[in-house]
Parts: structure tokens; C-alpha cells; sequence
């Protein structure tokens, strides 16, 4: 670009695809929990998980929800 900076060493490099563990292909468009690095629950939205993991008591503590997105090669950039 035209008049763009750029410090030195910060060329641009390219862009990695976006990687998951493929255990998670089997949970597309599903909200999951992962413990340990193993889903203990899923559901098809957010509100029906957090019931799933509160009745799980302790061994549902500390899991990580997260929303398995169908594979695609479009490019999400989150900022803020």
C-alpha cells in the first residue's frame, strides 16, 4: 500500500488455516464442553448445555464451552 509503515521485520506472513481437534468434527454446529481435552457435554445451543453441566456437579467444573463451527475456509477476524 501506498505510504503504509511497517517496522522492520514485521513482513506479512500467511495466514495458518484454523485448526481443531478432529474428535470435534463429530459435534458440528453443536455448543460442546471440553474437560481434559474430552467433550463431556453437548448440545445444540448454549442454554441447554449449562443444565447439562451443572447436574454433572464437580466433574462438570471447569470445562470450557465452546460452538464447533461446520469446516469452511472463510477468514474470521475479531477485533476488540
Amino acid at each position: 500500500m501506498r505510504g503504509e509503515r511497517r517496522r522492520p521485520g514485521s513482513e506479512r506472513q500467511a495466514v495458518e488455516p484454523e485448526r481443531r481437534l478432529p474428535a470435534l468434527d463429530q459435534w458440528e454446529g453443536m455448543w460442546v464442553a471440553v474437560k481434559d481435552g474430552k467433550v463431556i457435554a453437548a448440545a445444540y445451543n448454549s442454554r441447554e448445555l449449562v443444565p447439562k453441566l451443572v447436574e454433572m456437579g464437580p466433574a462438570g467444573r471447569g470445562a470450557v464451552a465452546q460452538f464447533v463451527p461446520p469446516r469452511s475456509n472463510t477468514i474470521v477476524v475479531g477485533v476488540g
